[in-house]
């Protein structure tokens, strides 16, 4: 979910279908909470989870490492600093939105899925915020700590193969070790940016050109490995969906920029909207979750109002709300800016 605003200033070039990427991924998460706020248990809505939950933040860590590739060639200064950054970046807004939502979350307990307590404060500092949404930020933050002080050009491979047998050991265990159950998709974002990287080399602009066919079969293999996921406890194979869903992802975002013979076209509409929702995923990943507490008080525990119609609500605010939220006043204000969105310019 993080920016590339450094790209842009270092004048490197953007890889516009990564923004896409990103938005129809942080669609996906605000699709997945809105769905969650009320923890209806329809059998529809649990394949619906499934889905969702099968790749989103994958995604997410994979889109994180495509930004970060400059860590293989970094010296040891440009590591410090890029360590700095990255505490900057995700952990301000992380302590931020958490010492805020204590005493809201302390206040709302009762009514709260899962209540949260005095003796829960002391885990902020543990990466358990009492937003919980926010996890993504810590680990992230972990992840990239411990890439920026080991990884480079020469150990990259042997340490990306090994995060994938560890990826599957916390897979098939079903443990929840966020950082070493995501570190291979961080680190698969960078190997995808290195093969982006050499396409342009190539004078290839559309990376994800001529691949259909494995866009069709990845799809077949994403919906077998959800059914077969849904039908048994064998989580390993969220694995595979996750990468089915990844790939998907990008190949559809890559669509949307590129025709069918690799030239590039205007993304239209829908690329339009999501390539927005793409810029300010910080955005409405920060915001959205007290957007959707306060509505989901108020319309389903208040009113009581229709399942699906208060989730499509929840859903729409969410997801739009802090687009101008954002946009027309904490951009514009340099303390919320930076406590709340980690940026420091």
């Amino acid at each position: 979910m993080k920016n590339t605003d450094s790209e842009v200033k270092a004048g490197k070039r953007r890889y516009t279908e990564v923004d896409i990427a990103r938005g129809i991924g942080i669609l996906f998460v605000v699709l997945g909470h809105s769905i969650k706020q009320t923890e209806v248990s329809a059998g529809w809505i649990r394949v619906l989870t499934y889905i969702i939950y099968s790749f989103h933040m994958p995604l997410f860590f994979c889109l994180s490492g495509f930004v970060s590739h400059r860590i293989l060639t970094m010296d040891r200064k440009q590591r410090m600093n890029y360590i700095g950054g990255r505490a900057w970046r995700l952990l301000i807004p992380y302590f931020t939105i958490g010492l805020i939502y204590i005493p809201v979350k302390l206040k709302l307990s009762s009514a709260a899925v899962k209540p949260f307590t005095v003796s829960d404060i002391p885990k902020l500092l543990i990466g358990k915020n009492p937003d919980v949404s926010l996890w993504f930020l810590y680990v992230l933050f972990i992840i990239e700590l411990c890439c920026a002080l080991v990884i480079n050009t020469y150990n990259f491979r042997s340490i990306w193969y090994g995060s994938f047998f560890l990826s599957v050991a916390i897979y098939w265990a079903n443990l929840d070790i966020r950082t070493l159950k995501y570190l291979f998709f961080f680190l698969a974002g960078i190997w995808v940016r290195l093969k982006f990287e050499d396409c342009r080399k190539e004078g290839i602009e559309d990376a994800m050109g001529g691949q259909a066919l494995l866009a069709f079969l990845a799809l077949v293999a994403d919906i077998a490995a959800i059914i077969f996921l849904y039908r048994t406890t064998i989580t390993v194979t969220m694995m595979l969906t996750s990468l089915c869903g990844i790939y998907l992802t990008i190949w559809i975002a890559s669509r949307l920029v590129y025709n069918i013979d690799g030239e590039p076209i205007r993304p239209g509409r829908l690329g339009s909207i999501l390539l927005t929702l793409g810029l300010f995923s910080m955005d409405i990943y920060i915001l959205h979750e007290p957007i959707m507490t306060a509505l989901k008080l108020l319309l389903w525990n208040r009113l009581g109002w229709n399942y699906i119609l208060c989730t499509l609500i929840i859903f729409l605010a969410a997801l739009c709300i802090p687009i101008p939220l954002s946009k027309w006043i904490i951009r514009k204000i340099k303390l919320l800016r930076i406590l709340l969105l980690g940026e420091r310019e």
